[in-house]
């Protein structure tokens, strides 16, 4: 965050500014984030709250309001950071708070998305997911989107020195209808020319939330 500190002539300038540098830092947290033994993005750290103090000196001015006949003196408070040197103030005050995250999309809860696989034969697998919002409500009756993300499939199996994906490894669906539950299935149908232990990514998508799952063929 930045170590300086706005001043004005209201409180709001000190409250932007201390939002601005929680931003800025959350910002950069949001830019390096943790990843899994793949190279994947696996987490980032969020800040959910700032505790702060300030402590800040007061100070009044007065100014002349309205025309010559009916004037009046108006009295405005002056905020600024309380320091050792400050000889004029009228009065000090310290404001403690504290600033925390809420969910974006108007508030609402941020939906999670659950990924699984059940190998059912040779060549098929049962892909199975379940959505839900953060608060355990199931979001049923929506639309997720599924997918084989054949680019980062071929890059993990690259890494590991084995060849791209067949084409005739493919899902059956590319959407599913989520029941009342938040639940929904699929078959993953692997080519019987696919190599053993290629690694098949698939992405699932519902509200501009993405899950992905990476299977192992055996």
């Amino acid at each position: 965050m930045s170590n300086q500190v706005a001043q004005g002539q209201n409180l709001d300038d000190f409250l932007i500014n201390l939002a601005d540098g929680l931003t800025q830092a959350q910002s950069r947290l949001n830019k390096t984030p943790v990843l899994n033994a793949y190279g994947q993005e696996a987490l980032v750290y969020h800040i959910p709250k700032m505790e702060f103090e300030l402590k800040l000196d007061m100070t009044s001015t007065a100014s002349s309001e309205g025309n010559n006949q009916s004037s009046y003196k108006k009295t405005k408070l002056a905020f600024r950071p309380s320091t050792s040197t400050n000889q004029t103030q009228s009065a000090s005050s310290v404001i403690r708070g504290v600033m925390i995250a809420t969910p974006i999309d108007s508030g609402r809860p941020t939906p999670i998305i659950t990924l699984s696989a059940v190998k059912s034969a040779t060549n098929q697998v049962k892909i199975e997911i379940r959505c839900q919002d953060s608060l355990g409500e199931p979001l049923g009756n929506s639309t997720a989107e599924i997918n084989i993300d054949r680019e980062l499939s071929n890059k993990l199996n690259k890494q590991e020195k084995r060849g791209s994906l067949n084409r005739g490894t493919k899902l059956n669906l590319a959407t599913l209808e989520l029941d009342a539950q938040g639940y929904a299935s699929c078959q993953l149908q692997i080519a019987k020319t696919e190599a053993k232990n290629q690694i098949i990514a698939i992405t699932a998508d519902l509200f501009s939330q993405t899950e992905t799952l990476l299977y192992r063929h055996q």
